[in-house]
C-alpha cells in the first residue's frame, strides 16, 4: 500500500516525516518555503492523516513504507528529514537504506530510548464518548483535565474529524496506544549500525528531547553528524521558530 502524500515544487527532492499525532499538513509552511528550490514530499505516516491503518507501528515497517513511496516516485539524491517520531523513522531508513539518500536532517529527537509521556493523554482520548460529543470545545475541555498545555491539546484535536455527522479520531488510536512504549524507544536491532551520511540534528533549546547527554548516541550511529540548537525553541521548533529552522536547513542542504 502507498502512503498518502502531498508534493510541492521542483528540484532536488526532500522528504519530510511528521511526528506522533501529526500529519503532512503540519509541514505545509516549511514545505512551501523549501519548494522554491526543491521538490518536497510530505507523506502521512501509517495510522496517521489520510494514510492506511495497520496493526504494526514498528520503525522498520514505517521505514519500509517510505522506501516504497520513494521507489514509486523514482527519487534519487534525496534529502530525508524527520521530526520526533518521524525523525526516528528517518534515522531507521538511513541506517538500513543509506544508498537511497544523500543527506539526513533530524528535528528534535535522538537515537535514544525515551520515557513516553502520552499514556494519560491517549487514555483520555480513548475514553472520550465521541457519540455524545457535540463540539470540539467539549473535547478540548475534557483534554484540559489532563493538565496538558493548550498547544498540545489543539495539536491533538487536529485528529478529531466528523464522519456522517459524528466525531471520530482520524488516527488509529488503538494501535498507537499499544505502540507507545516501542515508539518511545529506538530499534534494538539497529544498535550496532552506523551511517556516515551528512547529517544535521536540530534541537530546541527549551526542549528536553535533544540534550548533551544524547550526543554520544548520535555520533555512534551518525559519525558525520552536526548538532545545532535553536535558541528559544521547544519540541515543535519548526512551528515555533520557522525562520531560524529554515535558515539552518537551507544552509546545510546547500553544502551537501
Amino acid at each position: 500500500m502507498l502512503l498518502n502524500y502531498q508534493e510541492y515544487g521542483q528540484g532536488r527532492p526532500i522528504i519530510i516525516l511528521h511526528g506522533l499525532f501529526g500529519s503532512s499538513r503540519n509541514w505545509q509552511g516549511i514545505a512551501r518555503a523549501l519548494a522554491e528550490n526543491h521538490r518536497v514530499i510530505t507523506p502521512d505516516l501509517r495510522n496517521h492523516g489520510q494514510s492506511f491503518h495497520e496493526d504494526s507501528m514498528s520503525y522498520i515497517d514505517m521505514a519500509d513504507d517510505i522506501i516504497t513511496l520513494c521507489d514509486h516516485l523514482d527519487l534519487s539524491d534525496c534529502v530525508l528529514m524527520g521530526h520526533s517520531m518521524g525523525g526516528k523513522v528517518a534515522m531507521t531508513i538511513a541506517l538500513i537504506h543509506p544508498e537511497q539518500f544523500s543527506a539526513l536532517i533530524i528535528a528534535d529527537i535522538a537515537p535514544f530510548d525515551y520515557e513516553h509521556s502520552f499514556h494519560d493523554l491517549v487514555e483520555a482520548m480513548k475514553n472520550m464518548d465521541l457519540k455524545k460529543l457535540k463540539s470540539r470545545v467539549e473535547a478540548e475541555t475534557e483534554l484540559k483535565k489532563m493538565s496538558y498545555d493548550i498547544n498540545t491539546i489543539q495539536f491533538i484535536l487536529q485528529n478529531l474529524i466528523r464522519v456522517d455527522g459524528n466525531f471520530s479520531w482520524r488516527i488509529n488510536l488503538e494501535i498507537i496506544s499499544t505502540s507507545l512504549t516501542s515508539l518511545s524507544q529506538f530499534p534494538k536491532n539497529l544498535k550496532n549500525k552506523s551511517c556516515h551520511m551528512p547529517s544535521l540534528f536540530l534541537g530546541g533549546s527549551e526542549s528536553n528531547y535533544v540534550q548533551s547527554s544524547h550526543n554520544a548516541a548520535i555520533y555512534h550511529h551518525f559519525p558525520a553528524a552536526e548538532i545545532t540548537m535553536i535558541d528559544g525553541a521547544g519540541h515543535w521548533l519548526h512551528a515555533e521558530k520557522p525562520n531560524e529552522f529554515l535558515k539552518e536547513v537551507k544552509t546545510f542542504i546547500n553544502f551537501v
